[in-house]
């Protein structure tokens, strides 16, 4: 036998055998774990103690994705919100002009926020990709963002989307203990 066909035949069984105890290694139970599963550890991350949210029905709109409370100084609080809403793709579109959201903690007279392009806590704004809009889509999404006065650490806010059409999309989330520049709420 040739030394190059010797050495090929050696590198064939030794990668067979390799993948043997790759495939043994990652299929059977090491003893004495009875069957359980490894735990990796994943890195702590700012978010509220109690990531169940409460929903209520609310048409075709939904809530995409996380909601986020901003502070420009965390010892103070959070100042600001932001979410984005979405519509599947069978819903029919919704104007947003006229639009509310009601603002609420407890202890607090609720705010009601409308539709605008000024920085105020009485203003939100609609905006894709940083550009305001009037309309949510079928099969799109918007963000909203709108500021708060201070919502310190702790603290459960709950979130009405009231569209002029439909009926509204209600969500409650807590401020995280700790908070820093950007929380998920």
């Amino acid at each position: 036998m040739s030394r190059s066909t010797l050495s090929i035949k050696t590198v064939c069984v030794s990668l067979i055998l390799v993948s043997f105890v790759v495939v043994l290694g990652c299929t059977t139970t090491p003893p004495g774990s009875e069957g359980t599963t490894p735990v990796t550890s994943v890195p702590q991350t700012t978010a509220s103690p109690s990531p169940t949210p409460t929903f209520q029905p609310a048409g075709d709109i939904q809530l995409a994705g996380n909601v986020y409370g901003m502070s420009s100084d965390p010892y103070r609080g959070i100042d600001t919100i932001t979410f984005s809403i979405g519509l599947p793709a069978h819903a029919s579109a919704v104007d947003l002009t006229t639009m509310e959201i009601v603002f609420s903690t407890p202890g607090i007279d609720p705010v009601t926020l409308t539709r605008g392009t000024r920085d105020s806590s009485s203003i939100f704004t609609i905006t894709v990709g940083g550009n305001a809009v009037t309309e949510l889509l079928p099969d799109e999404e918007v963000d909203i963002s709108f500021r708060v006065k201070p919502v310190s650490g702790g603290t459960n806010v709950n979130i009405e989307v009231r569209p002029p059409d439909r009926a509204a999309l209600i969500f409650s989330r807590t401020v995280p203990a700790v908070i820093s520049s950007l929380n998920v709420l």
